[in-house]
């Protein structure tokens, strides 16, 4: 029978195996060191397994400065990192809580982007079992859907995450830590029910426990159920995504809407918007994203904000994901020669040399382009066999949407409209075939997410 010892040493194996498939050449791990419990036995054990499982290792600590011992925890995890000659890097932070999410969260998310920052090939952290069990209870409180409910993987690919720990308890951990005479720090703030999670934890699953032995793993279990179905509904998304989105994934082609049932319509937006690194928006809000485009008319222009920066706009049997825009900037610019010229808030003007294309400077001769933005009533003569049209009318023939209309520039030749970028030139100054000409192209970086 395994000591309790062997039995985290084997979990870790296990777990390496099943992320890393038994890596042949050398694993760069970093991991993240708090000083308490948790990452101290992680640093123990990663460095017994060193050898056997080819690992290359680093730590680094994190000093939030939030507690009159950071600096101590500090010096005991660069104690024990020296004692095994582990390499260590402190970096102190300031914590911003301008965003309103609270101190703790303010401080986990300052951590982790430093963590992925000054970490090597992979980060390794030493959430557990109840840690887990912690997170899907705040979620469930939270209201969260399935990716919430998921709670944490044991590798997250994305992020280059590896959790080792996770399906061992806290009492396990600790008690390898006094059997090995592990040396760590309490943080004095974890008895401070004042944060959601000690209130969890030192409030309400002690009595859960009492009543319920199994809370944890059973909760642990759940999380990797809900895991398990997330994972599915990706599966299936990305199997709709080939009918139903164009090729950068931005705009979502609304026939869906009659073709497939709700649940898929709605999962396949769900995963739109997280693809696109969308924070997920109420349930409210994605009732109100399906019933205005099952219930919109041909031509209606919808727009459902999702955040204060993103919104769902549909326009020409598709849903788009546009950036909200500020306040529109009027300017009337000169062009100097620059092949590279960049707009006050709508993104750049490329001007490119080619033969045969674009428009011709030796037609414009001695008069000098202007740029500016447009004010509405522009007509616009690209062909000479077809009549003078609306500006409005050319853009819309050509199906750009009207948040791109508006911030589109234009250029003039004295008072003549004679290039209308990623649309075409006046008939009069467009390049012969035999003469090089500039084509002028226009890239809107608020259309990009």
């Amino acid at each position: 029978m395994k000591n309790k010892s062997d039995v985290i040493l084997s979990e870790v194996v296990s777990s390496f195996n099943d992320f890393f498939k038994v890596q042949k050449e050398t694993v760069d791990v970093t991991i993240g060191l708090s000083g308490g419990v948790d990452s101290m036995v992680l640093l123990n054990v990663l460095y017994q397994l060193k050898t056997k499982l080819n690992l290359k290792l680093s730590a680094i600590y994190v000093h939030h400065g939030l507690s009159k011992n950071a600096d101590n925890w500090g010096q005991v995890c660069f104690d024990e990192c020296k004692k095994l000659g582990v390499d260590f890097s402190q970096k102190k932070i300031n914590i911003d809580n301008s965003e309103g999410i609270g101190i703790e969260a303010s401080a986990r998310k300052a951590r982790y982007q430093i963590l992925h920052q000054l970490s090597n090939e992979f980060l390794v952290t030493a959430h557990h079992q109840n840690d887990q069990a912690e997170t899907l209870m705040l979620q469930l409180l939270r209201g969260s859907g399935l990716k919430g409910l998921a709670s944490m993987p044991s590798y997250d690919e994305k992020r280059h995450l590896w959790r080792p720990f996770l399906k061992l308890s806290r009492d396990l951990i600790e008690e390898y830590a006094k059997n090995n005479n592990i040396r760590f720090i309490e943080d004095e703030s974890n008895k401070n029910i004042e944060f959601d999670r000690n209130f969890l934890r030192l409030e309400i699953f002690p009595k859960l426990i009492k009543r319920f032995p199994q809370t944890i793993k059973s909760l642990g279990r759940s999380a990797d159920l809900v895991a398990e179905g997330l994972n599915l509904n990706k599966a299936i998304a990305k199997e709709d995504a080939k009918n139903y989105f164009s090729e950068d994934f931005i705009k979502l082609n609304t026939k869906i809407f009659s073709t497939l049932p709700r649940d898929r319509v709605v999962n396949l937006i769900r995963w739109w918007l997280d693809k696109n690194q969308q924070k997920m928006p109420s349930q409210k809000i994605m009732d109100q994203i399906y019933t205005q485009i099952i219930s919109a008319k041909k031509d209606a222009q919808i727009n459902i904000h999702i955040s204060s920066e993103m919104s769902v706009r549909a326009y020409k049997n598709f849903l788009w994901l546009v950036k909200i825009k500020k306040e529109k900037n009027s300017y009337d610019l000169i062009w100097k020669g620059e092949d590279i010229f960049e707009l006050p808030g709508s993104g750049k003007l490329l001007f490119k040399p080619c033969l045969g294309k674009g428009i011709s400077l030796e037609k414009v001769g001695s008069s000098i382009l202007r740029i500016q933005n447009r004010k509405g009533g522009e007509r616009f003569k690209p062909k000479r066999n077809q009549p003078t049209r609306t500006l409005k009318y050319l853009l819309q023939e050509m199906n750009m949407p009207p948040w791109e209309r508006e911030f589109l520039p234009i250029i003039y030749s004295e008072d003549m409209l004679v290039v209308v970028p990623n649309y075409g030139v006046h008939h009069e100054f467009v390049t012969d075939k035999d003469k090089m000409g500039l084509i002028i192209e226009w890239i809107n970086y608020e259309s990009k997410i």
